[in-house]
This record gives structure tokens, C-alpha cells and sequence, in this order.
């Protein structure tokens, strides 16, 4: 009996055609990873659908036939296994090769519930797409360089690219959901690969090409193809805000006042009366000066949103990559699109900015209902708040300071104040949902949680650094540790920032004139250093573009020395791997708060009927958690799924011991247990 792959369901385009069954050759070529696996395969694909799909293209070597029954609208694709294959391999392959259609298949309009992969011997492998939330978040010059990239020479040093971030996709996730020495990434958040006049990239001079540092169009596709080919989404870092000064568009306009791209700015003519806020002036070819509106630096001038022009070109940008295979965006500066201040805004701007945001959400989720779109409002939790309107998710800032104190300094209360913030976001952000013509949306509102990234200052572990010069009580690995089991534990979205997973260290630089600074230029740089996979800090897939002030050779913190049984890597992966395997524990929302204590926080993560406890010690004493008749009896004897013991370094997933407490569990010191009721 030949292998099977089966039960995929969807909802596909109407398209017109006679009766019976028309053939449909696949062409060579449109998806690279099913090719490997499915070109010698005997495999039975079915599609069932309520409505018709407009054309199917998978690209195989041979050119295989499928069948359409209009009828019944079911369509089979088969091919031959070569012999000597054993099942393992087999199970490994279907789960790569469902992740590829589901991708393919969703960017076209498609809604999938993949039920199972069904193999020879009754072995299954379930698999949902949208499962896997964790977000790696990748500064691309910092991480992984290729020596065979075709990026130009830089005196800075090598410079990380794409073809390295594909490279090193077995390090993020390698596609086995059973192994456990890889992060289990499901989306990778790419901070901006656009051309650009600056390292960072928030500065942008062509929005439909890839910095030549970083390499080419086709690269990313590749990167794609093989991320999705893992059930790994990637996003792109989207600054709309502001383009940069040496964007065609704004020169255009600099130069010549009857330019279409004049109204793509803001200005105002040097005779005028100077205007409050961060105005600039530029000098056109001919000698003429005009000031404009640049609020983060006058290398960056803000785009203007009243103009129509303006956001159809943002919305065919979102677009081109949406068909490029691009899961979605982060959307930088998502506060700034209206007003010229980083402090309050007005309530005319912010009506102004969630209108935008709805109707670009409302665009790219008419492309890709799947798709991941989650906005930069920086600010305290009512800024958020009144932002949910026009965003379906934010990054929470607000939660990162507040983990970051209590994982340094417990206090009782915070679990309860975010639920609560949660829950007024979805409030706000359901209003929203009931307007005329709405797209729907797939999930409630969410927040990305995050305890380090690219902006702030310091990274997480040089915060508990400072921390613990100013009397934490935990040492530092300790509160990493019980601040890892937080970020995986609260949100559907947790947010790695590339080196989280290693303690990488990092201050903002003060590199201004002295006496302030060192007058070295460098700023936000050390926030942003090499991404450390060796102990020497030297040879591929090391990055030199910036010499690092804070990662030394042999300091314990790279991937090489990580890789080790009581490393934070290893805690980590643990966690990783275990949300993998509890999706319910990682996508759930939270349920009810036992306790919210200096001592313990105790807390449910529910997802329709499955319900999970989370209990995490925050003190360096273990201690029993008791349940009797009077305080969640449903947990009396529930099943042991994981523990961590966070001052011995030690972990361990129980998922398949089928282990039972009987009335209390024990939690170690700073550690953490997981029950499943």
C-alpha cells in the first residue's frame, strides 16, 4: 500500500468551465520544495472544496496530471515512491510537503484546515499552518553571512545577507517537530532589507528591491520557499512613515514644485513663517529651498497620508510582496503617520492614523486573510489601547518594562493589569470589526510580547546586569530564566530578538562630541551587534560589519558554547519545542489567575476546551502548590507536562511520561511547572 497524504480542506475562487473532469498539467518550476519530495512520490493529495479553484501550479521534474472533478471538487495528485524509503523519513517529508501547499494555497485566497498528514501504518502527523506564532525578530546585517554571497565589498567588514539566514534555517527550524535542538521558529520578522543610505534601513530608496548588501530578489524568494517549506512564515519590517531623502520620489519634489510627487510630502516654503516641530530644509538643483516635515531625522521625511497617491502606492508596495510569498509586516512608526510630535497626540491624529491602518489591513487581508500585521505604537498601555481601532495586533511595550522590573524586583498584581489591558484592546478593537464592509478576521486582537529588541536600551541581560548591582536578589541567569518562562507562557506571539536566546548583552553607545560621548559616531549599533555563533567570534557564518563593544571572544555567549545541557539555549529550545507540542498552551489566551503574587505567579491558558496551568516560583526556595476541593480541584490530578528548575539549570519535558500529580506538584526555585487538566 502506497503512503497517502490527506484531509486538506478549503474554500477556493468560483471559476467557470463545463461539466466532467478537466486535466491540469503542473508547470515546472512554481514551488522548488514540493519538487524534491513529491517528483519520485506516490502520494494522493486531495482537495476538497465548497467552490473551485482557479488553477492549481505545483512544478515538478515530470509533468504529473491532476484531475478535477467539478463535481464532486475533489483533486488527486499521484506519483511513485522509489523503494528503500523507511516510514520516518516518509512522515518528515509529508509534513514539508502540506506546509508548502498550505503557504501556496492561503497567498491565493484559500482558508486550509489540515487535519493530518495520514502515512503507511496508520502513523499521523497533525499539522495547522497558523500554529507556530513564536516571531524570530532578525537584524539581517548582524546575523549570518555567506562566503558565497554576491553583496558588494564593505570596509565594515562581511555584512549578513539572506542566503546565510536560508542556510541557517536549521538552526531556527528545521522542519522535524520532533527534534529538540532547534528554536521552533514559526515566523521570521526581518527588519528592513530595502535600499537604503544607512545600516539600520528605516530610510528606504526603493521599495520593491533588496539592499544589494543583503543580496537579490531572487535570494529572498529561495529564503521563502524554504522557510515555508518548514512551516516558517517571514515578515518584513515595512517603514511607510517616512521614506528617506534620497528616495527618488523626494528628490522629484525637491526639484521641481509641479512634480505629481510634491503632495507625497509635507512642505512648507522657506518665506512662510517657521513651523513648530521637527521642519528641515532642502535645496533643490537649482538653488531653491523648501522646508518639510521629517520628525525622526531630516534624513527621513514624512510621507503625507492626506494624499490620496500616497497610500495607493503603500497599499500596492504591501501588495507586491504579498505576491512576492511575504507573510505579512511590522509596521514601523504605526503611531507617526499623522502628527509631527513624539509626545501625546491629538485625538484628531490618532482617529487619523487608526483610519489608515484599517484600510491598509482591510487591503492586505483581502490578499491574504493569513496574513500577519502587527504595528509599532510606542507609549503606555492607553496609547496602545486607543491604537486597537486601526491595529489588529501591537508590539506591547508596556508589557516588556513591566516584565523586565518584575522579573528583577517581584511585586503582586501585574498578570491581572494586563489581562485587563488585553481585554479593553478587544474591546475597542471589536468596534472596529462591526463596521460596514469589514474583512473578517481570523483571531481576537493580540499583543506581541517581547523583553528585547532592536530599540531598547539595554538588551534584556544587561538589564538584570544593572539589576543586580542595585540589589536583585535572583542572579542574573535565575531572572533570565523566569523572564524566558514568561515570554513563552503569556502571548500567542512571543518575540525573540536575534541573540535573546544566548543572553547577548548590549548598551546603547553614546558616541556623541565629548564631554558627553566618545565622538565615535555610534549609537543604537551595540543594541544591533554581530549575532555571536562562534566562541572566537571569527569564521562563517560570523558577521564583521561592526566591531562588537560588548560580545568578547570566549565569554560564554555564543552559540557554540551554549550548545550544552544548563545553558539558557538550552532552556530556550526546551520551551520552544515544548509550544510546539502544546499549541493550545502556546495560542491560548489567558484564563483564570490563581495567583499573582510577589512569591508565584500561577495562571490558565485556555483554548476551547483544553485548559492548561502555568506555575512559575519566583523565589529562591522550592516550594508545593497545593489544590484541594475548595481551590481548582480540576487540577488534583492533572498531567505533568513540563518543569524547570531554574537555580539547578535543569529541565524536562514529561509531555510523554503521562505523569499525574496527586493534589500538589512541587515547582523548583525560579522555576516552572506546566500542567495540562
Amino acid at each position: 500500500m502506497f503512503p497517502k497524504i490527506r484531509s486538506l480542506s478549503c474554500e477556493g475562487v468560483p471559476v467557470d468551465g463545463g461539466k466532467g473532469v478537466t486535466r491540469y498539467h503542473v508547470n515546472e518550476g512554481s514551488l522548488e520544495p514540493i519538487v524534491k519530495v513529491l517528483a519520485e512520490a506516490d502520494a494522493i493529495l486531495t482537495i476538497r472544496s465548497h467552490r473551485y479553484l482557479r488553477q492549481l501550479h505545483l512544478g515538478f521534474r515530470r509533468a504529473p496530471v491532476l484531475d478535477f472533478d467539478k463535481k464532486s471538487t475533489i483533486i488527486e495528485f499521484r506519483q511513485h515512491y522509489p523503494t528503500g524509503k523507511n516510514l520516518r523519513h516518509l512522515e518528515h517529508e509529508g509534513t514539508l510537503i502540506m506546509r508548502s501547499l498550505v503557504n501556496r494555497f492561503t497567498r491565493w485566497g484559500c482558508k486550509f484546515f489540515v487535519t493530518a498528514i495520514v502515512l503507511a501504518s496508520n502513523v499521523s502527523v497533525a499539522f495547522a499552518q497558523q500554529d507556530n506564532c513564536l516571531v524570530y525578530h532578525i537584524f539581517v546585517r548582524s546575523f549570518a553571512d555567506t562566503a558565497s554571497d554576491t553583496a558588494p565589498a564593505s570596509a565594515a567588514g562581511e555584512i549578513g545577507d539572506l542566503k546565510a539566514i536560508r542556510e541557517k534555517l536549521d538552526y531556527l527550524n528545521d522542519g522535524d517537530m520532533d527534534s529538540d535542538d532547534d528554536l521552533e521558529v514559526g515566523i521570521l520578522w526581518l527588519m528592513p532589507i530595502f535600499p537604503t543610505t544607512t545600516y539600520h534601513g528605516y530610510d528606504v530608496t526603493d521599495y520593491r528591491s533588496i539592499n544589494p548588501d543583503y543580496g537579490s530578489l531572487q535570494d529572498l524568494k529561495s529564503l521563502i520557499q524554504e522557510a515555508h517549506a518548514r512551516g516558517v512564515r517571514i515578515i518584513l519590517d515595512l517603514p511607510v512613515n517616512h521614506s528617506s531623502n534620497e528616495h527618488p520620489w523626494f528628490k522629484q519634489a525637491v526639484d521641481n514644485p509641479a512634480s505629481p510627487f510634491r503632495k507625497f510630502y509635507q512642505f512648507r516654503d522657506t518665506n512662510q513663517q517657521a513651523q513648530t516641530g521637527p521642519w528641515h530644509t532642502a535645496t533643490s538643483s537649482t538653488g531653491n529651498q523648501v522646508r518639510y516635515l521629517g520628525l525622526f531625522d531630516s534624513s527621513m521625511p514624512d510621507l503625507n497620508f492626506d494624499e490620496p497617491e500616497v497610500r495607493k502606492e503603500m497599499k500596492d508596495i504591501a501588495k507586491f510582496w504579498l505576491n512576492e510569498g511575504i507573510d505579512g509586516f511590522r509596521l514601523d512608526a504605526a503611531k507617526h503617520i499623522y502628527g509631527d510630535t513624539f509626545g501625546a497626540l491629538t485625538q484628531q491624529d490618532i482617529l487619523r492614523n487608526n483610519d489608515w491602518w484599517r484600510e491598509f489591513s482591510d487591503h492586505v487581508l483581502g490578499i491574504n486573510p493569513n496574513a500577519v500585521l502587527v504595528g509599532e505604537i510606542l507609549g503606555d498601555q492607553e496609547g496602545l489601547r486607543r491604537h486597537a481601532y486601526g491595529n489588529d495586533a501591537l508590539l506591547d511595550a508596556p508589557l516588556m518594562h513591566v516584565i523586565r522590573s518584575q522579573i528583577a524586583f517581584p511585586s503582586s498584581g501585574f498578570l491581572v493589569s494586563w489581562k485587563g489591558f488585553v481585554e479593553g484592546c478587544r474591546d475597542v478593537n471589536r468596534v472596529a470589526q462591526q463596521r460596514p464592509g469589514a474583512i473578517p478576521r481570523n483571531e481576537p486582537f493580540q499583543t506581541f510580547v517581547f523583553l528585547s529588541s532592536h530599540d531598547e536600551d539595554p538588551r534584556l541581560a544587561s538589564h538584570l546586569e544593572q539589576a543586580h548591582q542595585h540589589g536583585m536578589q535572583s542572579s542574573v541567569d535565575e531572572a533570565y530564566r523566569v523572564g524566558m518562562y514568561l515570554l513563552m507562557s503569556l502571548g500567542k506571539y512571543p518575540i525573540l530578538y536575534n541573540g535573546d536566546e544566548l543572553m547577548q548583552p548590549g548598551y546603547k553607545w553614546n558616541g556623541s562630541p565629548p564631554p558627553q560621548g566618545d565622538n565615535s559616531g555610534i549609537y543604537d549599533e551595540t543594541l544591533r551587534e554581530p549575532f555571536p555563533w562562534h566562541k572566537s567570534g571569527l569564521a562563517t557564518p560570523q558577521t564583521e560589519w561592526f566591531h562588537p563593544r560588548f560580545d568578547k571572544p570566549n565569554d560564554g555567549i555564543s552559540v557554540e558554547e551554549q550548545n550544552a545541557a544548563g545553558k539558557i539555549l538550552h532552556l530556550v529550545r526546551g520551551l520552544t519545542n515544548l509550544r510546539t507540542k502544546h499549541p493550545a498552551y502556546a495560542n491560548g489566551d489567558l484564563g483564570a489567575i490563581l495567583n499573582d503574587s510577589a512569591d508565584w505567579l500561577v495562571f490558565e491558558k485556555v483554548s476551547g476546551p483544553s485548559h492548561y496551568l502555568v506555575l512559575i516560583n519566583r523565589t529562591g526556595t522550592g516550594h508545593d502548590y497545593q489544590f484541594h476541593s475548595s481551590w481548582f480541584p480540576q487540577y488534583a490530578n492533572a498531567q505533568l507536562v513540563f518543569w524547570s528548575d531554574g537555580q539547578s539549570k535543569t529541565w524536562k519535558d514529561e509531555t510523554n511520561a503521562n505523569q499525574r500529580i496527586q493534589g500538589k506538584v512541587f515547582v523548583p526555585p525560579y522555576g516552572m511547572v506546566l500542567l495540562r487538566e
